[in-house]
């Protein structure tokens, strides 16, 4: 089970930035809606954003398999919003590519 739960965190997250990408190339940088993400990816690039995503999604899966045993629901409490807020940023950026320019 902790490997399908990790394996959807991985596939909201990748989708998030893969979607992110596209969004970025289309429409630019201003229209990222999280302004963590726009900051860093302007003072830093996309390099430094690529390994903090990459650190997240790593975080969020030791989190969940560090207290797993002793805290099941909680694990999997954190470990659903990992996933939540993955897809939620890609189903975000899908929204902001088909945006009209002037929204």
């Amino acid at each position: 089970m902790s490997a399908l739960g990790i394996g959807a965190l991985i596939l909201a997250h990748l989708a998030d930035y893969v979607t992110f990408m596209f969004m970025v190339g289309q429409r630019g940088i201003g229209r990222e809606a999280n302004p963590l993400v726009v900051l860093i990816a302007e003072d830093w690039g996309l390099a430094l954003l690529t390994v903090a995503k990459f650190a997240t999604v790593l975080l969020v899966a030791a989190v969940f398999l560090l207290i797993g045993r002793s805290r099941p629901r909680l694990a999997a409490g954190v470990l659903m919003f990992g996933v939540l807020v993955g897809a939620v940023g890609a189903f975000s950026n899908v929204l902001t590519i088909n945006a009209p320019v002037g929204i």
